[in-house]
């Protein structure tokens, strides 16, 4: 198989934020795992949850990222460093639309926001509100690895969703996972899948795995769909590391 290079939009190596990295020296052992498997550049996205303030977030956040930047300098991998964006997987919650700060949330200086879904059974609301976030407060929605909620018996409302102008990202994993290929194919084949990303938070715990799942979907000839995901992530990372604010 041809090497491929790619850009990670859903990853979880900035140290001692959330389940990621647990430390420094952690996470520059993935940005290794990373440039070795072809990762051209990342958006780092840690998880942010209602329970906590934007501000308080985003300090944590620049704080990890102030720690990686320095063990980053002077090493083989200092310019990866400038390949990074600022991101976040949002947690849902039905007074996102209200939060004066969400745009701070979004992917770098793009109106893009990676959303995660409740991991339950979804009430219609859950939907609607999704469908108000984007018209009210003119971002997009990138709906974090979709795959995880049908376990939920979200199945209706996750046609409804697909209907909606939003992107479903899928996570590396699920074309790995044992007894998930076949949905993660079915799902792929089917066009449902936009964006494919590693969801990586460890060296060991959700490794980075892209060159292992590109490899298993060479093998059943999906060329054509590895091509439009990868295509479909730099398009979006390109808007994501635009350096002039948004209009």
């Amino acid at each position: 198989m041809d090497r491929y290079e790619y850009y990670d939009l859903h990853a979880h190596f900035l140290p001692g934020m959330d389940l990621g990295c647990k430390n420094v020296d952690e996470a520059v052992q993935m940005i290794k795992m990373m440039v070795d498997q072809g990762c051209m550049g990342a958006v780092l996205t840690p998880h942010f949850y209602c329970n906590e303030t934007v501000e308080s977030y985003l300090n944590r956040r620049d704080e990890s990222f102030l720690m990686l930047s320095n063990a980053l300098k002077g090493t083989e991998y200092e310019d990866f460093l400038h390949t990074l964006v600022m991101g976040t997987e949002v947690g849902y919650h039905k007074s996102l639309i209200f939060e004066s700060m969400l745009p701070r949330l979004c992917m770098g200086m793009s109106d893009y926001i990676l959303l995660e879904l409740p991991f339950s059974k979804w009430k219609p609301e859950v939907i609607e509100n999704v469908q108000r976030l984007m018209q009210v407060r003119n971002v997009k929605i990138i709906i974090a690895h979709l795959e995880r909620y049908f376990e939920y018996g979200n199945k209706k409302l996750i046609n409804e969703l697909l209907q909606m102008n939003v992107m479903i990202q899928m996570n590396t994993e699920h074309l790995l996972k044992f007894g998930a290929f076949r949905h993660a194919l079915d799902m792929i084949q089917n066009k449902r899948v936009d964006i494919l990303c590693t969801d990586c938070h460890g060296t060991f715990f959700y490794p980075p795995n892209m060159e292992q799942a590109l490899a298993k979907m060479e093998k059943q000839g999906l060329h054509d769909d590895i091509q439009r995901m990868l295509e479909n992530n730099y398009i979006i990372y390109s808007e994501c590391s635009r350096k002039e604010p948004r209009s």
